[in-house]
């Protein structure tokens, strides 16, 4: 039987698994842990200079020597995680209490949306708060085997359909206030019919449900919007939706990313294609979910269709195309712009600085890389962020823009030999990568996106 407790031990694994994602929070909350985190980080420093220093074979005063050093690395790791775990031990000890509730606040979001946020002080309750969320999260995935959809996965299976020739009734439709519209009674009724979920587990959950009800003002209905547990609440809220969907018998494909829907409708002759959005209309309206009708379509063969950040062009037919969204093309132009802007305005105060941020921009913008240190040590860049591409035009455009920026530059030839090296189309077909490693560097080459006005 899974352990669903807030148990040290859990709470432990979560932190270890968080670690690995390049999230070490423990250091933020526990000071004593990061004093000795430090000090196991001087004793593994100790043993790798031994070794640069001796890398013939050890004598046997050396190898004494390196066995100390060894204990000593391993006294200090044994510290550190003693003292990790008392931390936690008294983590544990406060969420298991009846009392206990996960604190959240309202903070302005992007687009006039409210978010929630768990306060940031007192670091005793932010991690209190911050476990208790890993841990119901981590006990609803291991039960309910619930996982958000791979947006890769959608597209590259999305364009083979629409590629195949057929003539698909396409519908697309959003979700309007996803988040804001879910059902209390009905997700905490499935819950608690199914049983599977600890009390400390359910309590957490119907406690965190009210607070965000009274603060939104939306009596029994709607989620946290940014408070990691809401996504999976979300998933397990949506299962019956997507079952029902996909069991419609002229649904020849169908996926969801969180709020946006795309239904790939094979039609018979005994079909009514007019009826098939009210099919899906009515699913949704089941769970008390209403759909933007501004944002949703419908096509049916021989037009275009964007869905995550793609536009299909000559959809259902054998030369189906895959472009950037206008949306997301239009960004890189912006952002290509923000990076010479920001250039121009530097250059005057500190020329040396302003010319080295022009070329980590650009190669950053044309580029691949790994964001160490983040989740899953994730790729991205021109390539990674837009794989499914079947059409290549837009990327020449952005090629021919910077070119005229570049062409611009008259003042320095240097600075312009090495942007000219630089090229969205060849950062894609040859997946070129550049490394960006030094502290605070995505922080100061992002920094000028803000001047893309």
């Amino acid at each position: 039987m899974f352990d669903q407790s807030f148990s040290a031990k859990n709470l432990r694994i979560i932190s270890e698994i968080e670690n690995r994602r390049g999230s070490n929070r423990s250091l933020e909350f526990f000071p004593t842990v990061y004093d000795a985190t430090e000090i196991l980080k001087e004793r593994i420093r100790d043993t790798k200079q031994f070794r640069a220093a001796h890398r013939h074979a050890y004598s046997a005063d050396d190898q004494a020597i390196f066995d100390d050093l060894k204990a000593d690395r391993e006294t200090a790791r044994k510290a550190r995680d003693e003292e990790l775990l008392t931390c936690l031990s008294n983590v544990s000890q406060v969420i298991s209490q009846k009392g206990f509730r996960i604190s959240i606040r309202q903070v302005a979001g992007p687009k006039g949306k409210s978010v929630y946020v768990i306060p940031d002080t007192p670091k005793d309750l932010t991690a209190q708060c911050y476990y208790a969320i890993k841990q119901i999260s981590r006990n609803i995935s291991r039960i309910y085997k619930v996982q958000q959809a791979n947006r890769n996965q959608i597209i590259g299976h999305l364009g083979d359909a629409l590629s195949d020739g057929f003539p698909y009734h396409v519908i697309k439709l959003d979700v309007q206030e996803f988040y804001e519209r879910i059902d209390h009674e009905a997700l905490l009724s499935k819950l608690k019919a199914d049983q599977l979920l600890s009390a400390t587990t359910m309590r957490l959950i119907e406690r965190l449900l009210w607070d965000y009800a009274s603060l939104a003002g939306t009596p029994g209905r709607g989620l946290p919007r940014g408070v990691g547990l809401s996504a999976i609440l979300s998933e397990l809220y949506m299962r019956e939706v997507d079952a029902n969907i996909s069991s419609i018998s002229e649904v020849a494909f169908y996926a969801r990313y969180v709020d946006d829907i795309i239904v790939l409708f094979a039609p018979t002759k005994a079909s009514k294609t007019d009826e098939f959005r009210e099919s899906l209309v009515k699913e949704l309206t089941a769970k008390r979910l209403t759909v933007n009708a501004v944002k949703s379509k419908e096509a049916p063969p021989e037009t275009s269709l964007t869905y995550l950040g793609y536009s299909f062009k000559n959809v259902c037919k054998k030369s189906c195309e895959v472009f950037m969204s206008d949306e997301k093309h239009a960004k890189y132009k912006k952002r290509l712009n923000a990076c010479f802007v920001r250039y121009h305005r530097q250059r005057a105060k500190r020329p040396k600085k302003a010319y080295r941020l022009l070329v980590k921009r650009i190669q950053y913008l044309t580029a691949n890389t790994q964001l160490t240190h983040s989740k899953q040590n994730a790729f991205v860049g021109i390539y990674f962020s837009n794989p499914h591409l079947t059409n290549l035009d837009q990327l020449t455009q952005l090629d021919d823009l910077l070119a005229q920026q570049i062409a611009n530059l008259t003042h320095s030839a240097s600075l312009q030999a090495k942007l000219e090296r630089c090229s969205f189309k060849n950062g894609y077909t040859q997946q070129i990568f550049r490394r960006f490693h030094r502290d605070g560097e995505f922080a100061e080459i992002t920094k000028a996106w803000r001047y893309g006005q």
